[in-house]
C-alpha cells in the first residue's frame, strides 16, 4: 500500500500499490477507466489523475473555483504528482518500436467473487476449480482473445461462475467436504442452465465482464509462470513448458491431450474422474510426470561413465 500523509491538515491515507489491494469498488472504476483508455477517449495522463482522485476521495467543490488561479494550478500539480503513484499497475512493453503502457495483470485474487446477487466465482487463482471447468473456460479465454466475440467473453464467466450449493453451510463442516462450493460443472452440465447464465452476464456492466476476464487472465499467466504449493510442496509450472536442455519453449500443452494420458496412467480413474479433479491435482500429477520423464531421458543420454552417448 502507498502511505500519503498531509502533516499540515493531519490525513494520513492509505491507497492500493498493486490490483490485489483493490476493493471490489476501486477495482471495477480502475477497470472502466482501462476501457476509456483502450477506447481512446482518455489519455493516459487523465487516467491516472482521475484514478487518483477516486483512490484519494478528492471532490472538487464549489469552493475550489473560488481559490486564485495559482492556488489551483498548485492544488492540480500535487494530484498530479499524486497520479504518478498509478504507474505501479502498469507494466510497459514495446509494441511496433514504440513503449505502450498495459495493466501488470500478474495478479490471482479474484476481486469481484459473486455477481448477479446469486452466482459466485471461483476462489483465488482458480484454487477450487476442476479441470473440466478449466478446460471449458480456457476454450472461451482463448476465443475471446482471438476474435473478442462478447459471447465467448459471456460463456468464459458463466462456466466459472454459478450458484452456491443448497445448505452450504452445513456441507462446510461435514468431515468429506471437498471445498467445491458451487454446484458442480462437468461436460454433461444442462446446457439450458449455462444459457440462461449467459443471458444474465451479458446484461451486466461491460467493466465487470472485462474487469473478470483480466482476472483470469492474470490466472493463466500464474498457470504457465507460477509456483502454486501443492500438498505443502511447491511446483515451478514454467517447468511444464521447458524442453529437456531447458529452454522454454511456446508449445501450448493440449488440455484434451493431458485429460487422456492421465486416464491412461489410471492415477485418478477413468476419463470422467479424472476431468472432475481439482486443477492444481492433475498440474501437479503432470508436473511429476514431465519430471521423471526428464529425468530417464536424461538418464538414457548418458553412458556409465557419465559421459553424453
Amino acid at each position: 500500500m502507498h502511505r500519503i500523509e498531509i502533516p499540515d491538515r493531519k490525513i494520513v491515507k492509505e491507497i492500493p500499490s498493486e490490483i490485489s489491494e483493490m476493493t471490489r469498488d476501486q477495482y471495477l472504476y480502475f477497470v472502466m477507466q482501462i476501457l476509456d483508455y483502450m477506447a481512446g477517449m482518455i489519455s493516459l495522463d487523465t487516467f491516472r489523475i482521475k484514478l487518483i482522485r477516486y483512490l484519494l476521495e478528492i471532490r472538487v467543490n464549489a469552493r475550489f473555483h473560488t481559490l486564485k488561479s495559482e492556488e489551483q494550478e498548485s492544488i492540480n500539480g500535487e494530484i498530479y504528482r499524486l497520479s504518478l503513484l498509478c504507474d505501479s499497475f502498469f507494466r510497459e512493453e514495446i509494441r511496433d518500436g514504440n513503449p505502450v503502457k498495459i495493466a501488470n495483470l500478474s495478479f490471482v485474487k479474484n476481486l469481484v467473487p459473486e455477481i448477479c446477487d446469486r452466482y459466485y466465482g471461483p476462489d483465488d487463482g482458480l484454487a477450487d476449480i476442476t479441470f473440466c471447468e478449466y478446460r471449458f473456460a480456457n476454450s472461451y479465454f482463448r476465443a475471446y482473445m482471438k476474435d473478442a466475440d462478447e459471447n465467448d467473453l459471456n460463456h468464459l464467466i458463466a462456466v466459472l461462475y454459478r450458484p452456491r450449493k443448497s445448505m452450504i453451510r452445513i456441507r462446510r463442516l461435514l468431515p468429506g467436504f471437498n471445498g467445491q462450493e458451487r454446484v458442480p460443472f462437468t461436460s454433461k452440465s444442462n446446457p439450458l442452465k449455462l444459457k440462461k447464465r449467459v443471458d444474465q452476464i451479458s446484461k451486466l456492466p461491460k467493466s465487470v465482464r472485462y474487469g473478470i476476464f483480466l482476472w483470469y487472465s492474470g490466472c493463466e499467466e500464474f498457470l504457465v509462470k507460477g509456483k502454486p504449493e501443492v500438498d505443502g510442496h511447491e511446483i515451478d509450472l514454467s517447468e511444464l513448458y521447458k524442453n529437456t536442455s531447458g529452454e522454454t519453449t511456446q508449445a501450448n500443452i493440449g488440455l484434451v491431450g493431458i485429460l487422456y494420458t492421465l486416464a491412461e496412467s489410471n492415477v485418478f480413474g477413468p476419463i470422467e474422474n479424472t476431468d472432475n479433479q481439482g486443477l492444481y491435482d492433475v498440474m501437479a500429477r503432470l508436473y511429476q510426470v514431465v519430471m521423471q520423464n526428464r529425468e530417464m531421458e536424461a538418464k538414457f543420454k548418458k553412458d556409465g561413465s557419465g559421459k553424453d552417448v
